[in-house]
């Protein structure tokens, strides 16, 4: 059997360290060859637990570095985004052109609660406007209504919400209750538009299905109008 030793050799350096006695500590071969199995192994573990955490981050700032950062999209009929890793930028009221108006715009535009002003003068006031949007479901029986979306909305101001998703690209999809494979849904609701008698052009919307209104905003004052829109036999 091998023996270990530690041998110590005493030097004297009187000449050199002003008469200090330095002691120099030598191991045995043995001794080294497991400090340098101890050493590696450690290197090792290192390796094995810290690498792959650092490649799994690369790759998470790549992919966000690669999609954009992510995208934005209005949830309309509700104030608040879904709870699937998107968050809410901001609640606000639905608003856009008058229903009977000739021109105007024809998308809607979600308005924060707080609104700020730049330069502004009353006597410039007729030339546009914008009005807030009710939900105008085109009759007065409220049990259908009730049958859409599980209660009466009709003359209800239209809430909306700003959203923020982490995914890179979001699209509207009619004539869908389900996402295609590789997409994930925000939410779902029924298309609404204005109808064709009224003379102000208007865009399809996707409103919630979990239909939400504004306090305070029930009355027949008209405006913007969202009615639920048909799907009709012939070129479909």
């Amino acid at each position: 059997m091998k023996g270990l030793c530690l041998v110590f050799l005493l030097i004297r350096v009187d000449s050199v360290f002003g008469g200090e006695d330095k002691r120099l500590l030598l191991h045995t071969g043995d001794d080294l060859l497991q400090a340098v199995e101890t050493l590696t192994t450690k290197v090792q573990n290192l390796e094995s637990s810290t690498i792959p955490q650092m490649q799994a981050t690369i790759a998470r700032l790549q992919s966000v570095k690669g999609t954009g950062g992510g995208s934005t999209y209005v949830r309309w009929g509700n104030r608040a985004c879904p709870l699937n890793g998107t968050s809410t930028l901001y609640s606000g009221y639905t608003a856009g052109s008058y229903y009977d108006h000739t021109g105007g715009a024809a998308n809607n535009l979600c308005l924060p609660p707080d609104p700020q002003w730049d330069y502004y003068d009353d006597r410039i006031n007729n030339n546009n406007q914008i009005y807030g949007a009710e939900y105008d479901m085109g009759w007065d029986n409220g049990d259908i209504e009730t049958r859409f979306f599980g209660k009466a909305v009709r003359n209800d101001d239209v809430p909306c919400a700003v959203c923020y998703s982490q995914r890179s690209e979001t699209i509207m999809i009619p004539a869908r209750l389900d996402c295609y494979p590789g997409w994930t849904k925000e939410y779902s609701g029924y298309l609404m538009s204005g109808i064709y008698r009224h003379h102000s052009p208007t865009m399809y919307s996707c409103v919630d299905k979990a239909v939400q209104t504004v306090v305070g905003g029930h009355g027949d004052q008209n405006g913007r109008l969202f009615y639920l829109v048909e799907g009709i036999c012939g070129s479909l």
